[in-house]
């Protein structure tokens, strides 16, 4: 019996999600893997349309297929072996855009790209995918040098949706983004994004991988190197929760983010069996007064981190943490006051590293982290500094090596390892 793709997503999604103690207590009822797009049969080649690799714009041409393939009820728009200039195009609901090996969309250069209009839009549809083994280059270099002169430039993503659902973004490479990688916003639902390469500079600036925020959303087997945050979950505006992040590579940027606006929450994300090399942060939770909320429910196991700055970040400081913390002023506890609880760490290994932190707020304190199997070998003076936290614990042959104090604490309760106090 032929196994589909969609299948072996599944499986490996109900095999290898991870229930610890943190989440037990929680409801998994709504844990699933992400429908993947229905796409109808026939193909419909853009040089058909009118595409070529001597234009100097496809965009008409790539939309005209897109809309013919609508019209006849969907189907998949191929773009064959070759480099095809485009501008803006926009997909249509039961059609899969597929690159084939050998192709690449490079998108109009900095000073004739229209407006600030994404590359690719998938805004409001459902049952939409991107695919391929072809490569999408976003000829970022002039964008980013215009934006570090001038940060009111508007820069267009490569990928973006928001109110999207069921959608599928498999195998194709992106680099070169003048802003964001992929985006999905609002309320974005049963989302698959695997087996991609995401590919821009460690010096590009804001060139998220993939900015997301929904709910339902695996990303499996990627392979993630920007300017800024690898994967960064938001809930600046609707509540997002259920993710699964597995088997992932990240290379240079700032990590495995929550944040930094969690206003609407943010719970029920897994990340397990992938490894950072050279990120600035590997487990990162960030947000501040007037900006947090409840974010609780969170998974990570099976990681490596080799050279990783910061292997675990989490702060509800975003912006500065105070340096010294028995200075930090109190304040009153609102609806967007950050709330980080519910934290399960297992089985991370991290070499190379400066430094972590756990800093919550004098008025409301981080809770409820276990480090399970959790080595980090750091350097930095105070390699670990536990802040305003309760429930800490170290366990199963948890260290923390290196620096002068490997734990400082202020006004936490932490178990399992030796602390001093700042």
């Amino acid at each position: 019996m032929k196994t589909t793709c969609q299948q072996i997503l599944k499986t490996q999604w109900l095999k290898t999600i991870v229930i610890t103690t943190a989440i037990a207590a929680s409801n998994h009822a709504a844990l699933s893997a992400p429908t993947l797009p229905s796409i109808p049969s026939g193909t419909y080649n853009i040089t058909s349309y009118g595409a070529s690799t001597g234009s100097a714009n496809n965009a008409t041409a790539i939309q005209n297929a897109i809309n013919a393939a609508s019209a006849a009820g969907g189907g998949t728009v191929q773009v064959p072996s070759g480099i095809f200039l485009s501008g803006p195009i926009t997909m249509k609901s039961k059609v899969c855009l597929n690159l084939a090996s050998g192709s690449t969309m490079k998108m109009l250069a900095y000073g004739t790209w229209p407006g600030s209009t994404a590359f690719i839009e998938y805004g409001g549809l459902s049952n939409v995918k991107i695919s391929g083994s072809g490569t999408i280059d976003g000829q970022g270099s002039a964008w980013w040098t215009a934006y570090n002169a001038n940060n009111a430039v508007a820069r267009p993503s490569v990928l973006d949706g928001n109110n999207c659902a069921i959608v599928q973004v498999t195998g194709i490479k992106i680099i070169n983004a003048p802003n964001v990688h992929i985006s999905f916003h609002y309320a974005c639902n049963q989302i698959t994004v695997d087996h991609v390469t995401l590919s821009s500079p460690s010096t590009s600036p804001n060139t998220d991988g993939c900015d997301c925020e929904g709910a339902n959303f695996l990303f499996d087997s990627d392979n993630i190197s920007c300017g800024d945050d690898n994967i960064a979950i938001v809930g600046g505006h609707v509540h997002s929760q259920y993710y699964v992040v597995q088997n992932c590579t990240f290379g240079a940027g700032h990590g495995m983010t929550i944040g930094s606006y969690v206003s609407d929450q943010v719970d029920h994300l897994t990340v397990q069996n992938c490894t950072f090399n050279g990120t600035s942060n590997g487990i990162r939770i960030k947000s501040s007064r007037g900006r947090g909320s409840v974010v609780q429910y969170l998974t990570y196991t099976g990681l490596t981190m080799n050279n990783v700055s910061s292997p675990i970040n989490i702060t509800c400081w975003y912006g500065g943490d105070p340096s010294n913390p028995s200075t930090a002023a109190s304040a009153a506890v609102t609806s967007t006051t950050p709330n980080f609880k519910h934290i399960a760490i297992s089985n991370v290994t991290a070499t190379g590293a400066s430094y972590s932190e756990i800093y919550g707020l004098p008025e409301q304190h981080i809770s409820d982290v276990t480090l399970n199997n959790v080595k980090l070998a750091e350097s930095g003076s105070k390699t670990f500094e536990i802040y305003f936290a309760d429930g800490i614990v170290f366990s199963n042959g948890s260290t923390v090596t290196g620096g002068t104090y490997p734990v400082t604490i202020w006004d936490a309760t932490v178990s399992g390892i030796s602390t001093h106090t700042y």
